[in-house]
């Protein structure tokens, strides 16, 4: 369903951003159009993956997803394209690694 979604909304990301938002661009002034049901899902869903990115230590997009995440209850447009550009500039800055060590941890409960 939601790469159905992100096929009819027909953006693609940006080869290059360098930064997570412009500078310029100001969510709570944002006066495009309402996103559609559909669109909405898309845009929460994706706000969750940026969430986990943020959980997982990307925290150099902890006040853009932070500020997009206060219009989950009514997206709009330009919500959606700063999402894309927060996507794009992860694209364009994929130097880091997470590693996970799969060994148990072995802790002495004795006192």
């Amino acid at each position: 369903m939601l790469n159905e979604t992100y096929m009819r909304i027909g953006r693609a990301l940006s080869n290059c951003a360098s930064s997570p938002m412009s500078t310029s661009y100001r969510p709570e002034l944002d006066v495009s159009s309402v996103l559609d049901p559909d669109c909405a899902n898309y845009f929460q869903s994706q706000i969750g993956v940026l969430r986990w990115a943020v959980e997982l230590g990307q925290i150099n997009i902890i006040c853009e997803v932070s500020m997009l995440s206060s219009f989950l209850a009514m997206p709009r447009e330009g919500h959606l394209t700063a999402v894309f550009n927060v996507f794009a500039y992860l694209k364009s800055h994929n130097r880091s690694r997470l590693v996970f060590d799969d060994t148990y941890a072995v802790i002495n409960n004795q006192f």
